[in-house]
Formats: C-alpha cells, structure tokens, sequence
C-alpha cells in the first residue's frame, strides 16, 4: 500500500509539472508584456513632451523668420530704390532723401533666428528614438543642414557687404547737431563707386531673404508634422 501511495504521489508530481512550468512561463511573458507596455507608454509620455517643445520652438522660429523677412525685404526695396535714383542722370532733393534712406539700410543683415534648443537634446541625449515618427525625424535633420548651410554662407556675405561700409561712409556727413546727412556733392561727383557699393549689399541681402525664406518653409513644414503627430497623442 505504501508503495502504491509513493507511485501515485510521484505520477502526480510529474503530471503537474507540465502544468507549473507552464504557469511560470505565462507569468514570465505576461510581466515582460506589462512591463514593455509600461516603458512604451512612459516613452510615448516623453514623446508628448518632446512634441509640445518642438512645436515651441518651431513657432517661436517661424515669428522670428516672419519679422526678419519682411524687415530684409523693405530693406532690400529701399535699397533698389536708391540704386534707381543713382542710375538716373539727375537727382532731386526727394532722391537724396531716398539714397540716404538706402544707405541707413545698408548696415541691416540676415538674421536667421531658429531655436534648435529641443532639437539639440534628442539628438545629445539619444532621445531622439523616442520620436517615433520617421518623416519628424527626417524633416528636423533636413531644417537642421539647412540652417548650417545658410549661417556659413551668410558669414561670407557679411565679409563681403563689411567690404563695402568704407565707400559708403565717405557718402555721408554730419550737420548741426550732430545728425548725418548725405554729400550730394561727393555722389555728383563719382555716384559709380556708390552704386558698386550698394548694389553688393543690396544682391547679397536679397540672397540671404532667399535662404530665409526656404527656411521658412521647412520650418513650416516640419510644425505640420510635429502638430499632426501631437494630435494623435489626443
């Protein structure tokens, strides 16, 4: 009898330790699930956040590009307009107004204000795999070279218009009370060197609200995808 109950004691045991090991497995990927599925939700929870920063920084660049585009383009217009008045044959007192307003212009320059401060710590930090969207992730690399593209052409620029600042001070003296005024009589009598002058700026100016502007549009486009991706986090 006491045989028979070990026999039945130990056939028990190993009918129930399929059943035990396959409760330990279940666990086992049950826990790894909730687990995953609570990392993923903490990360998507980061993601938000991200989002919400990215989308800060891409308006605030887009205010900043918006203001320094249409600052460059009247720029860029009161310039074209002096030059205009140097190429004509005669000058008026209104043109010498219009070419001293040109000149007060000739000192402004690109100004490409774009917050990367987000962009920056995903990619430092290597949250940048948090962002799950790969047209987000491609659109922010492409804002990005572009950007460094056009801040090192802008240097030159600025090397070549800083050229010019010596020829165009010759063009201007100060009257009672210290205020400044434009010599007409030194334009009458070479008006070429000074349109030499201000035609570099004005080119170079009208180059850099060019590259402004395509950033603008990839700023744009990239707050769209940033903004359509917020909006599935709702």
């Amino acid at each position: 009898m006491l045989l028979r109950a070990g026999h039945n004691a130990i056939d028990r045991t190993w009918r129930t330790l399929p059943l035990e090991f396959f409760i330990i497995v279940v666990g086992f990927f049950v826990s790894l699930q909730i687990n995953e599925w609570q990392n993923d939700r903490e990360n998507r929870e980061i993601e938000g956040q991200y989002l919400q920063r990215l989308e800060n920084d891409l308006k605030k660049s887009s205010e900043a590009l918006v203001d320094n585009n249409d600052r460059m383009r009247l720029s860029v217009s009161n310039m074209e307009s002096g030059l205009m008045r140097l190429a004509a044959e005669h000058r008026s007192e209104d043109d010498y107004q219009t070419l001293f307003v040109a000149l007060q212009n000739s000192s402004i320059i690109g100004g490409f204000e774009v917050y990367f401060g987000t962009f920056e710590e995903l990619k430092d930090t290597g949250n940048m795999r948090l962002i799950e969207s790969s047209p987000l992730r491609e659109s922010l690399a492409a804002l990005a070279q572009k950007y460094l593209q056009v801040v090192k052409i802008s240097q030159i620029r600025n090397m070549l218009r800083g050229n010019t600042f010596p020829v165009m001070t010759r063009y201007v003296k100060p009257t009672v009370g210290n205020s400044l005024t434009f010599d007409a009589q030194r334009v009458e009598a070479d008006p070429r060197e000074l349109y030499v002058a201000m035609s570099i700026i004005r080119a170079n100016l009208g180059y850099d609200l060019h590259d402004s502007e395509k950033l603008l549009v990839l700023i744009e486009e990239t707050l769209t995808i940033v903004r359509a991706e917020m909006a599935l986090h709702h």
